[in-house]
């Protein structure tokens, strides 16, 4: 979803489910803020994800506070693109591995690039920095 997209959704929700056209408007708000700390120029997708993750994640710090945040999580879910599971990050960082002419743990961070520029946030690069250090240990 898009900016543009992201407005219209607010737009729409706003008579049929306030709760939902309210944690729109506050992704759109932290949208805008990230994009106009970052040089003043209009709003990006990647601002828009990285607002979203980090609403996401005030979200589940809420209701580990025993907040009920309603259906925010449910909400914002929708703007995070999925990752890949263990087993096909296993899979991914196996066959990346495989290609290198020898495993030394000093071609981590070239690893980690590598899965970064060509996976981006398909993968959970938490787990996957771990698999890549165990593989080359």
């Amino acid at each position: 979803m898009n900016i543009k997209e992201l407005r219209k959704a607010m737009m729409l929700a706003k008579k049929t489910d306030p709760e939902k056209s309210t944690v729109l408007a506050m992704l759109l708000d932290a949208t805008q803020k990230l994009a106009k700390a970052d040089g003043n120029r209009e709003p990006e997708e990647k601002d828009l994800l990285i607002a979203a993750k980090r609403e996401l994640k005030m979200a589940h710090q809420s209701l580990d506070a025993g907040i009920d945040v309603g259906n925010t999580v449910e909400i914002l879910e929708v703007f995070i693109p999925k990752t890949k599971s263990p087993e096909e990050t296993q899979k991914i960082v196996t066959a990346l591995i495989d290609e290198l002419s020898e495993k030394n743990p000093k071609l981590m961070g070239k690893v980690m690039g590598s899965l970064k520029k060509e996976y981006g946030d398909e993968l959970d690069m938490g787990i996957a920095s771990q698999m890549v250090k165990d593989a080359l240990i």
